[in-house]
């Protein structure tokens, strides 16, 4: 499993090393016809700090990966860089990692096979590029590398396109496509555990404050609705699925940023949400909604990474 992890690790590190160098000794100043989100400046020249985001929180999960035993609540920490490839054609590269730490929040799973934490590793890699025109599009793989009741390793593709209407809303649509699921074990039982593929419209605004939020409802391929201890497992298939983030400002480095997403039906589907603290080493929170490098998908985490199980 460690080394497992560390392989991960070293790739997504690996491809972002020679941009990042590249980037740390000074980008040129963008052509007029550089490209950035519509009625905005393109980021300035400077350092690698300009896009680099560091993140601290609280997260809370309930999935059907739970049993329908269990929720977990803990904290969590992220870490997410852009890179320019293309500063004309406004092409870019993120890398972001996660980790979650949590303990189980309610007290049947630890009674029924003794499981009590669970430790998340996200990784994601991916393209974004953003044009002046207001259009812009991201692509990326998330990789879930998760210690629970077994050792499980995910991945899913995500991506998104959009288009800015006017100088402060965009729309768009935003999605995830399961690529890899695992099998494991609950105590004696066999499980699976995969992606929920998923797709959503949204809206994202940009207020007077600086502050950014999004809204999205859309549909899921569908999840089991199981509870362990019970026998008769049935599935919700298609399911509508619906969520919100939020970026919020308060200083040139510190912003207020959280998310959270569901499946529905709630008491089987999911419940996910995290919300703290990002700092930008590069003073750059006021200009997250505008700067060209700024990551466009962000780290994985739980409200755009929803996990099913059969059994």
């Amino acid at each position: 499993m460690t080394v497992r992890l560390a392989g991960i690790v070293c790739l997504v590190v690996s491809s972002l090393i020679p941009a990042a160098a590249a980037y740390a000794q000074g980008s040129a100043p963008p052509a007029p016809d550089t490209i950035a989100a519509a009625g905005t400046d393109p980021v300035r020249p400077g350092t690698w700090t300009d896009t680099l985001q560091l993140f601290a929180g609280l997260d809370g999960s309930k999935q059907p990966q739970d049993l329908g035993i269990n929720a977990n609540m803990g904290v969590r920490v992220s870490a997410a860089l852009g890179v320019p490839l293309v500063t004309r054609a406004g092409l870019a590269l993120e890398g972001g990692v996660g980790l979650n730490a949590s303990d189980a929040a309610v007290h049947v799973l630890e009674q029924i096979e003794g499981t009590s934490r669970r430790t998340q590793l996200f990784l994601t890699l991916g393209l974004f590029e953003r044009l002046r025109s207001g259009f812009s599009w991201s692509l990326g793989t998330d990789v879930l590398v998760q210690s629970y009741y077994d050792r499980f390793t995910l991945a899913q593709l995500r991506g998104e396109v959009a288009q800015a209407v006017g100088a402060t809303d965009e729309v768009g649509v935003w999605f995830a496509h399961g690529l890899k699921n695992d099998r494991g074990l609950m105590g004696d039982t066999a499980v699976t555990l995969s992606p929920v593929s998923q797709g959503s419209a949204f809206l994202r605004h940009r207020w007077p404050t600086g502050a950014r939020t999004t809204a999205w409802v859309g549909l899921a391929e569908g999840h089991n609705n199981i509870v362990f201890v019970f026998d008769n497992d049935t599935r919700s298939s298609p399911v509508l699925v619906y969520g919100a983030a939020l970026e919020m400002p308060l200083s040139d480095r510190i912003s207020v940023t959280g998310a959270a997403g569901f499946l529905t039906p709630a008491a089987t589907g999911t419940v996910d949400a995290f919300l703290g603290l990002t700092f930008f080493p590069g003073g750059s929170a006021p200009r997250t909604s505008r700067a060209f490098a700024q990551p466009a998908l962000g780290p994985a985490n739980n409200p755009r990474f929803a996990v099913d199980l059969a059994r």
